[in-house]
């Protein structure tokens, strides 16, 4: 099943904006492994690019950088792209750093780089 993703009403539905983003992942669907492209990512969900026939309520894990598999449900496939919505929703902490590493350029101003860590001399 598809779901038109170009309506106004669908994009009022969302929970929070999405920032642009291009990231490749690797990703567990069923029993099949294969890497997509991460896109418009918020901290409930993303849109994916890479994977055909999607089902909706289809779940996906994805290994995002330096966190734990994470589940997601397919909310809208069309073609080779689809909307995912992450079981639980990304920690705030969590969400600013995957921005600040890897967001588009143009999108990254509200979201500053991490600082490192200060260090002292002993």
């Amino acid at each position: 099943m598809w779901r038109n993703t170009d309506s106004d009403d669908f994009n009022a539905h969302r929970r929070a904006p999405r920032v642009g983003i291009e990231l490749p992942v690797r990703c567990k669907h069923g029993a099949e492994r294969s890497t997509v492209i991460l896109k418009d990512l918020n901290q409930y969900g993303a849109r994916i690019e890479g994977l055909e026939k999607l089902r909706l309520d289809e779940p996906l894990h994805l290994m995002l950088p330096g966190l734990q598999p994470k589940m997601a449900f397919v909310v809208w496939s069309r073609d080779r792209v689809s909307g995912i919505e992450f079981e639980h929703a990304l920690h705030d902490d969590v969400f600013q750093s995957l921005v600040s590493d890897f967001a588009i350029k143009h999108f990254r101003e509200g979201y500053p780089p991490k600082s490192p860590p200060v260090r002292h001399a002993a």
